[in-house]
């Protein structure tokens, strides 16, 4: 048979070279196997089960190290895991515990390979041995490394990662919280930071442990906290997570998947600034920026207050400058305007048609005032030569023809009387077109009826936002879980209000509060 040389871990006094020797060796203060008779003995199933399991414990180290490949692996609803360890021989079935698979950095899977801790003993229901292993360690690189590369493959999977999640920081933020402990460095450098650059800023500290095994928890609890109680801390503009430099172990709690969600749910940008420029987390690629060191996340989180009111101050004067350029531009514009005629001398045209129709009544009246007398002289001429002759029909004819002449004028000058009229009419009103007055009258119109239409408009949004808001009033009531209390069903706490979801998180002699509607609540103890 091939040599080989068997590892027990500490017990670095056993050192078995022949299968023969490995359960043939001489131990200090060994009990004796129980004889057994030779000859055609008879014995249960039980009994060999039990004799092959005291052989095993007797015989076999209590803790032995193991290498090999994970198969078969079936997490179970327990906390329990089940496998097998093979390589390319053998095959060994295994089982963890779930006290001892709790504190697994890692997940295992199957063709991971690993070194494996533990004891070997006999499972007397099935008459098969079975490693019990208490640690499990992957082989080559670390639990811590490769637990960071699961939970790092796992998150890029959902797409926690990508760019399109990242918000973007705010320019001039009036408060920052910050998520770190109290008593580091990193706090010293971050507010140093904060107060030397943006000392009109606001900083909000929520002291946390950053390291140790409820580190991650109450990190993950101050970001949830910092989104929701908005009311009491006021409005947040960005929040810087992190802490100084340190060991994969020290910075871990940063690499928890609790803490990874809670930057990912949170609607406040974040800073992640965990330890110095070589050292990466899950949180760097979670949160919305990174910084190399927690005063480099100071200095990505506000602007320098000297170079902004520099710059305010060069708008300031851009703006200045250009308000009066404008106003020297339109006061030109309106003085110019000014000196146009039809608006310095509005009625000076109305005046000058006025002017013009009077001396053309003037001239009319002068002419038909010469024509009359005129005729007025030829009727006496002829009046008088009749009354030389006296003929009574010429008379009378010529009477006739006189007054159909008078007649006749006066119709005409009627008719030039009622075109000049008219002609002043339009001219009057041709001045009313272009009088300013009308127009602003007509602009002002045209405002009240935009005012209207504007109210309009906003009592038509405000009713549908208030139809919006009254939707998601009735979506928020139903889904109020004290509304599922009224159907009947119940809700079980532990003393100190935690909701029970699974028996194991019950123990013999608890006291257990159950809520029914109406916030009527029974209160029962454990027996079984």
């Amino acid at each position: 048979m091939t040599q080989k040389q068997f590892d027990f871990g500490n017990d670095k006094s056993k050192s078995f070279t022949r299968k023969d020797d490995f359960f043939n060796s001489t131990k200090p203060q060994q009990k004796p196997v129980p004889a057994i008779k030779k000859g055609p003995t008879v014995i249960s199933v039980t009994q060999a089960t039990r004799l092959l399991k005291h052989v095993i414990n007797e015989n076999m180290p209590s803790r032995i190290m193991v290498s090999g490949e994970i198969s078969n692996f079936k997490p179970h609803g327990t906390g329990h895991l089940y496998f097998t360890l093979k390589d390319s021989d053998t095959a060994m079935p295994a089982v963890m515990w779930k006290s001892d698979a709790a504190r697994l950095k890692f997940k295992p899977a199957d063709g991971l390979s690993v070194i494996a801790t533990g004891r070997i003993d006999i499972y007397e229901p099935q008459g098969k041995y079975q490693f019990y292993v208490n640690k499990l360690e992957p082989s080559g690189a670390g639990a811590l490394e490769l637990a960071l590369r699961q939970l790092a493959e796992k998150l890029r999977a959902e797409g926690i990662f990508d760019n399109k999640h990242k918000k973007t920081l705010p320019k001039y933020p009036a408060t920052i919280a910050i998520v770190t402990s109290d008593t580091g460095a990193a706090i010293e450098d971050i507010t140093r930071t904060l107060s030397r650059r943006w000392p009109i800023a606001r900083k909000l500290l929520f002291p946390v442990q950053v390291q140790g095994a409820t580190a991650a928890r109450q990190i993950a609890d101050a970001i949830q906290q910092l989104n929701s109680r908005e009311k009491e801390f006021g409005k947040i503009d960005v929040m810087i997570v992190g802490r100084g430099g340190g060991s994969l172990e020290d910075l871990w709690a940063f690499n928890e998947e609790v803490v990874a969600r809670a930057i990912f749910n949170s609607t406040i940008p974040i800073i992640s600034a965990v330890g110095h420029e070589i050292d990466n987390s899950i949180s760097d690629f979670v949160a919305d920026v990174r910084a190399a060191t927690p005063t480099a996340a100071a200095e990505l989180a506000v602007p320098v207050i000297d170079d902004v009111i520099d710059w305010l101050s060069g708008n300031k004067n851009r703006l200045t400058n250009s308000i009066a350029r404008n106003l020297t531009e339109t006061r030109l514009k309106i003085n110019r305007l000014a000196d146009r005629p039809v608006f310095a001398r509005p009625t000076e045209r109305i005046n000058n048609q006025q002017q013009l129709l009077d001396e053309k009544l003037e001239v009319l009246y002068h002419t038909t005032v010469n024509r009359l007398h005129r005729h007025r002289q030829l009727l006496q001429h002829k009046t008088d030569t009749l009354k030389k002759i006296e003929p009574h029909a010429a008379i009378a004819t010529a009477s006739v023809k006189l007054n159909d002449k008078l007649q006749a004028l006066q119709m005409s000058f009627s008719r030039r009387l009622q075109r000049d009229s008219q002609k002043l009419n339009e001219l009057s009103n041709k001045h009313h077109r272009i009088d300013p007055t009308e127009k602003v009258q007509r602009n002002k119109l045209n405002l009240e009826q935009l005012d209207q239409r504007l109210n309009r408009g906003f009592d038509v949004s405000m009713n549908i936002q208030n139809r919006k808001l009254s939707h998601l009033a009735q979506h928020l009531r139903a889904l109020d879980p004290r509304a599922v209390l009224n159907r009947g069903y119940s809700i079980t706490r532990k003393a100190d209000g935690t909701i029970i979801k699974s028996p194991d998180q019950a123990q013999i002699d608890d006291l257990i509060v159950t809520e029914l509607a109406d916030n009527k609540k029974i209160t029962s103890k454990v027996t079984e």
